[in-house]
């Protein structure tokens, strides 16, 4: 469904990302790593037309996402940034329904299909009874929720997200999550996140890419990403990999260097995946 191809890009002639080339499937749940600065914010807002690359190209079922018009592409793909400003006052269902604004006409008013949307979208993500609310009276983990429902009523095939986890505690962590993996099972959704949790990509991640300095590292599956050759010199820190006893996933677990000098450890291969 997605290709990128060859892409380079940065701001200001700074390069950030080099000659990234990685195809993402339709369904994929695919997920993007790496240290802070690597080049994973930068390869969304690539791969959403929001930074146009210095060099290659990005296709959508083999269309160059520069021959859409932004209400075409709007329809297409839609995408949380990592941070947005919910300052305004504004109730919960004035807020989702700016999602719905590539479908409406020049005068911007919703029409019964963009209220009908919003009303599904809540329904589905169980958060009516906020409906009224100012978003800004809400948790952490709910107004996180109503940022999906936004992106969720624009009613795309592909949804991409930027660290959707960030800030959050692990409960609400895993209920964002499960929130997307059941877009990508139940709903068919092709779901593309950034994220820092390691054990939260190898959980949920039907695929991952995992980027160092703007280049791909390595990218397949959780169990070909993760493991504790590429995590430790990507990350310059001590892992040990193991496979969850319940999901069959592999999960990291640090290691810190100084508990294993003292305790004569020695990590040796056999323990670390």
């Amino acid at each position: 469904m997605i290709r990128i191809e060859n892409v380079s890009a940065g701001y200001l002639n700074k390069e950030v990302l080099k000659n990234i080339s990685c195809d993402i499937d339709k369904k994929d749940f695919f997920g993007i790593i790496g240290k802070n600065g690597a080049g994973k914010s930068t390869l969304l807002k690539v791969l959403c037309n929001l930074i146009k690359p210095y060099s290659g190209n990005v296709f959508i079922d083999d269309r160059n996402i520069n021959s859409f018009s932004r209400k075409e592409f709007a329809k297409t793909i839609s995408f949380l940034p990592q941070y947005i400003d919910t300052s305004l006052s504004f109730t919960v269902s004035e807020f989702i329904m700016f999602g719905r604004y590539p479908y409406m006409n020049m005068f911007k008013i919703p029409s019964d299909d963009d209220y009908a949307a919003i009303k599904k979208v809540m329904n589905f993500l169980h958060i009516k009874n906020f409906a009224e609310k100012n978003i800004n009276e809400l948790s952490g983990g709910e107004k996180q929720i109503v940022l999906i429902a936004q992106v969720l009523v624009q009613e795309t095939d592909i949804v991409v997200f930027d660290e959707p986890t960030s800030h959050l505690d692990i409960g609400n962590q895993n209920d964002i999550l499960e929130i997307l993996k059941k877009l990508n099972e139940k709903c068919d959704k092709t779901v593309i996140l950034t994220l820092h949790d390691l054990n939260a990509a190898g959980e949920f991640c039907s695929k991952l890419v995992l980027i160092e300095n703007g280049s791909v590292c390595r990218q397949g599956t959780a169990e070909e990403v993760l493991n504790y050759r590429d995590i430790e010199r990507v990350y310059n820190t001590t892992v040990v990999v193991k496979t969850n006893p319940i999901s069959n996933r592999p999960y990291v677990i640090p290691v810190s260097k100084t508990g294993n000098r003292h305790t004569g450890f020695g990590l040796k291969k056999k323990n670390r995946i």
